[in-house]
């Protein structure tokens, strides 16, 4: 009665070897949820590929908790309010605004910062006219910057990229070094030939970790089935059944990180057919609804499980 996370160990491995070893300037970002393995597993498979040397990037300041020294952690959200929590000595926080520096400077904060930067993406991050008052009050703060981070959109051509740097680059202090994210492999030698005297660092996440995500598989079991007529009701909000069919309860829902679709469509699927929700997924289950004629699992069967790894919280991970 779980949610399981199946993994191709050999394949994982190998692909993840692959990027480490022909990316360099790798951060390894293992943010959130540790992408569905665990924040720190990842930490451990990075400090046996590359040394416990080797930095990582997670999200906030509380995923740096527990990330021992000597491991670098970069912090990519700015670090705003942190006084329910110490920040680790072997933390690198992002400033983005004059108020992030503040908050640093309350704290007592006295190692270097990222400064981030604004982007397409608009989310957060310093814009070109306020980057040189930033950085002069950072070093007013007795601080230095340990680099300038680029968070690009997905997707973009090579040409908005070079763009985008072109308009940063001149900015930016010669010795400090440029942090991109959603790059390939092929577009960073184009950065790196581009700008020949500009250091370059890339933090992968997805394309570490999920590179190919025919090494995964994620599924659930059955719990219950039985019978139910057109009309009848069931569930929490009393729902009737559209059809003569059964109702079949798997063991996944909300707790796990399974909901339905951003089309709405059920995330639940059974020899290759999907599995009609009669209701979204609550805690730890979910109730769909099979009409008579189509193929109905029973109970104990295994039923595959639609939904990203990023978002979902597995009972049990399997390394075949």
């Amino acid at each position: 009665m779980s949610l399981r996370l199946t993994v191709n160990e050999h394949a994982f491995r190998a692909h993840v070897a692959h990027v480490v070893g022909t990316t360099p300037g790798l951060i390894p970002v293992v943010k959130g949820n540790g992408y569905g393995l665990g924040r720190p597993f990842l930490v451990h498979l990075v400090s046996e590929l590359l040394g416990s040397a080797q930095a990582v990037a997670v999200g906030t300041v509380f995923e740096a908790q527990g990330i021992p020294a000597p491991t670098p952690v970069y912090i990519l959200t700015p670090i705003g309010e942190f006084d329910q929590v110490d920040i680790p000595s072997n933390a690198i926080p992002t400033v983005a605004t004059e108020r992030d520096l503040a908050v640093l400077q309350t704290n007592g904060w006295k190692s270097p910062v990222v400064v981030k930067l604004a982007s397409p993406m608009q989310r957060f991050g310093v814009a070109t006219h306020d980057f040189l008052a930033l950085v002069q009050h950072i070093s007013a703060a007795g601080l230095t910057i340990h680099s300038c981070a680029l968070h690009l959109p997905l997707h973009q051509s090579d040409e908005e990229i070079i763009a985008q740097l072109k308009t940063w680059i001149p900015l930016i202090p010669n010795c400090v070094t440029v942090s991109l994210s959603h790059v390939s492999s092929t577009q960073l030698v184009e950065i790196r030939e581009a700008f020949p005297t500009t250091e370059f660092e890339v933090r992968l996440g997805t394309a570490l970790w999920h590179g190919d995500k025919s090494f995964f598989s994620l599924h659930t079991e059955v719990l219950a089935v039985h019978p139910i007529e057109k009309g009848n009701t069931a569930g929490y909000h009393s729902t009737a059944a559209p059809a003569d069919g059964h109702i079949v309860v798997v063991a996944a829902g909300t707790a796990h990180g399974v909901s339905p679709l951003e089309n709405g469509l059920s995330p639940f699927h059974f020899q290759q057919q999907r599995l009609t929700l009669l209701e979204s997924p609550y805690m730890h289950s979910a109730m769909c609804f099979v009409p008579l004629g189509q193929s109905c699992p029973k109970i104990g069967d295994a039923v595959d499980v639609q939904r990203p790894l990023h978002s979902v919280a597995p009972d049990i991970t399997l390394w075949a």
